[in-house]
């Protein structure tokens, strides 16, 4: 053996192996293998300027000392970890580690850094055949926002025991910002207040075909109907008016396909498609990029290698034909900021393999298939369809009385399904609707200046609605638009907040707790501007910065904690403790008589004797959730797993073991 590759997991060692000769021997470090200590801040704050204290992690000591062993005995040590910041941070700690020990200090090796986007055979010998040095400002980059997150976590922390009296509470930098936005949007849908309006669809009879229209304009004005009494008028005026076609306008209109995945799109379509958290989704798109079957999955580019533009037109053509290949090639503008970071959209790294083996599962199979398709798609023609919009003339007059009604039809007619062939069918903008509501492809058969008849009105009472919880797919959405968290911390920030018990997923949607509520509440009151979106947007630009060479680690620190710190003491000193407000209740506790209370774990809620510690018992809330148990006809209460998960199941529980993870399911 000659040269030792050192990569992350043992599944990409064993991917490796498939392009490697035997000259080379690769290694898995099995992750990380270096942090700071679990039990201790871990940081020189200022004689040292931010100094880090790094051990090696206790589960990978007996890994290191392996890996010590086997390059004591070999002249050249490749670095192979993943392209981005903690890929670039984990090989820095292997070179830091192994540099420094004394068998391999005497054999001298030669390290290497190499960088590929995608496990394949060109990918992995143009890397070889152009090896770099561990990138300092990725490394500072990632230690930046490690010891940024470590300083709040580790200061704040003590303030929330103090103040509110759960010593297991923490503060995070990014993901108490993320808790804020749900906090927030709660608070906007408990001030909401709902307003009616009413919209009135007319079905008309032509000489030749039947159609529905919308009302759009009364004597020249946008239609605006507020109440019942007002939409009666209207719909008797209606009824009494006479009808013709005034105009009938006829456009082609295109759908352009949508760009290749990043990880935020691929984590909000995959919550979206399949009901997947962002974290399962990245679990196997770990898996299809390890095992050689996408490009690198932690990106927020929309860019596309030539090479893979290239041979997804060959395979265009030649499966779908000529006409679903566009004149041109479509390149997509990346949101990237990292210079060093300019990955590529996700993709397959071969357009010809159109499945994964059976063997890595039904997710991996689901996933690829999604990557494979909105790749190819992204290439091929603009989907084609004919927009016609016809307008409708109403008169109305009696007597004294008279009044002018506009309607509007939009009917949509695909013509070319283009990239819709391949990957969905999207609905053209129209509102041409049969009398069911259900929207109708197909242009009616009118012409302008006929006379037509109504022969039947159709109103909706509506009313506003307060804007959406968000679930996952929007949470992200909103991050990635806010520029809070990277594509690699979008899954870890949903997890923790959740972890925390700060937030609960309800039917899929985010619910704040009662303790979100109040640490959110406090840490936003008392540090407004670390919690303070464009604050923690502008950190990440920051970081980015110091990605980039352009801004120093230790200044973007230093900025930070002097007003953190200065503001951390004065809160101690200054702010009141604060009482969670959890609800009361009127049960008895049975060992004592003294009244039952509800008190907060780490686990969630629970009853508690008023007089503890003097009485410690302590009972489960069972949430009902107002549904009989169709096995046994009991009660069904909200339940959750050890690791927090939300379902349903019966309050009779374990004589029936009635259970199931969604309402819907419960029949």
């Amino acid at each position: 053996m000659s040269s030792l590759v050192i990569v992350e997991s043992p599944t990409k060692a064993r991917t490796l192996t498939r392009f490697l000769t035997n000259e080379y021997r690769i290694e898995a470090t099995m992750g990380h293998i270096r942090d700071l200590p679990a039990k201790k801040l871990g940081i020189d704050i200022r004689e040292h300027e931010f100094i880090p204290f790094y051990e090696i992690i206790t589960e990978r000591k007996k890994r290191v000392s392996e890996l010590k062993k086997i390059a004591s005995k070999q002249k050249e040590i490749i670095l192979a970890t993943d392209p981005d910041r903690e890929g670039e941070a984990i090989a820095y700690h292997i070179k830091e580690i192994l540099k420094n020990d004394r068998e391999i200090k005497r054999n001298k090796p030669v390290f290497k850094r190499i960088v590929f986007h995608e496990i394949t055979a060109s990918a992995i010998n143009h890397a070889l055949g152009e090896p770099k040095e561990v990138d300092k400002y990725l490394v500072d980059a990632q230690v930046a926002r490690r010891l940024l997150d470590r300083l709040v976590g580790y200061k704040l922390s003590p303030l929330l025991w103090n103040k509110l009296g759960k010593r297991w509470l923490s503060a995070g930098r990014v993901q108490t910002v993320a808790v804020r936005l749900i906090v927030e949007r709660e608070r906007e849908i408990q001030a909401f207040v709902a307003v009616e309006y009413w919209f009135i669809d007319v079905e008309f009879k032509g000489e030749k075909d039947q159609f529905i229209s919308r009302l759009l304009e009364i004597d020249g004005k946008k239609a605006e109907i507020n109440n019942s009494q007002h939409a009666n008028e209207i719909i008797l005026k209606l009824k009494e008016s006479s009808y013709q076609i005034s105009s009938i306008e006829t456009k082609e209109v295109k759908k352009s396909p949508a760009p290749p995945f990043t990880t935020s799109t691929l984590q909000q379509t995959a919550v979206n498609r399949f009901g997947w958290s962002a974290k399962k989704t990245m679990r196997a798109a770990q898996q299809l990029y390890e095992e050689g079957y996408i490009t690198y999955h932690r990106t927020d580019s929309t860019n596309l290698a030539m090479e893979a533009i290239e041979a997804s037109r060959k395979f265009i053509e030649k499966n779908y034909g000529r006409g679903y290949l566009p004149d041109k090639f479509r390149f997509y503008k990346t949101k990237s900021k990292v210079a060093q970071e300019a990955h590529e959209a996700i993709r397959p790294t071969d357009i010809n393999i159109m499945q994964t083996k059976p063997e890595l599962g039904r997710d991996a199979q689901l996933l690829y298939g999604l990557i494979w398709r909105r790749f190819l798609a992204c290439q091929m023609t603009d989907a084609r369809a004919d927009q016609t919009t016809i307008l409708v003339e109403g008169k109305y007059q009696k007597a004294n009385d008279s009044n002018s009604f506009l309607l509007k039809t939009t009917a949509t007619q695909l013509t070319f399904d283009g990239w819709m062939k391949l990957y969905e069918k999207v609905q053209f903008t129209g509102n041409n609707q049969n009398s069911n509501g259900d929207v109708q492809n197909r242009i009616p058969e009118v012409k302008v200046n006929e006379k037509i008849e109504a022969v039947k009105i159709i109103p909706y009472q509506k009313f506003t609605e307060p804007p959406a919880r968000y679930n996952e797919a929007s949470l992200i959405k909103a991050l990635e638009e806010k520029g809070i968290g990277r594509p690699s911390t979008y899954a870890p920030i949903i997890s923790t907040i959740q972890d925390r018990k700060y937030v609960e997923k309800i039917e899929r949607r985010f619910h704040p707790t009662d303790l979100g509520f109040a640490v959110c509440d406090f840490l936003v009151k008392f540090f407004p501007n670390i919690f303070e979106v464009t604050f923690t947007a502008g950190m990440e630009d920051n970081l980015d910065e110091i990605a980039n060479g352009k801004l120093n680690r230790n200044q973007v620190l230093n900025d930070f904690y002097d007003p953190f710190k200065t503001r951390l003491d004065e809160v101690f000193k200054e702010a009141d403790r604060v009482k969670l407000d959890l609800g009361t209740t009127d049960e008895i506790c049975p060992k004592c008589s003294e009244p039952l209370v509800v008190r907060m774990s780490k686990f969630g809620k629970f009853l508690a004797c008023s007089t503890f510690p003097s009485c410690k018992y302590t009972k489960n809330i069972l949430e009902k959730a107002g549904i009989t148990c169709p096995k046994c006809g009991g009660e069904i209460v909200v339940k959750r797993t050890k690791r927090g998960k939300q379902f349903y199941g019966c309050g009779n529980y374990p004589k029936c073991t009635f259970a199931a993870w969604k309402k819907e399911d419960i029949k």
